[in-house]
């Protein structure tokens, strides 16, 4: 049986809050639902990004696969989350594939940003 469509993916995280404040106010994602501090899902052009409590997850805060989130403007992107305070490293250029850089989450999950060329 082959896979049908991309459903979701997950970052466990230790501070519920400071991370819906991250993926929320500093990346501009809309929350779809949040479950106290268990659970909180954002919609992303149909596609779900969540962020988990360790007791949901199957992985230590900071521990989980990379989100690659796709944005037209990479620069902008980039000065958003430095004023933001985050730690964001040099942008990658992947020639003909597009442009990366990667930053964490307050969590210290690793975060990918991506603009195509």
């Amino acid at each position: 049986m082959a896979i049908k469509k991309f459903s979701s993916a997950y970052y466990v995280v230790g501070n519920m809050d400071q991370a819906v404040s991250f993926y929320q106010d500093t990346l501009g994602m809309n929350v779809k639902f949040r479950d106290g501090n268990r659970w909180t899902q954002f919609d992303v052009n149909g596609v779900g990004v969540a962020l988990a409590d360790p007791s949901e997850g199957s992985v230590p805060p900071g521990g989980g696969a990379t989100v690659v989130l796709e944005v037209d403007n990479l620069l902008e992107m980039r000065e958003k989350l430095t004023k933001a305070g985050a730690q964001v490293n040099p942008i990658v250029d992947m020639g003909g594939h597009g442009k990366y850089f990667t930053t964490k989450d307050p969590a210290g999950n690793i975060v990918q940003i991506f603009a195509r060329s």
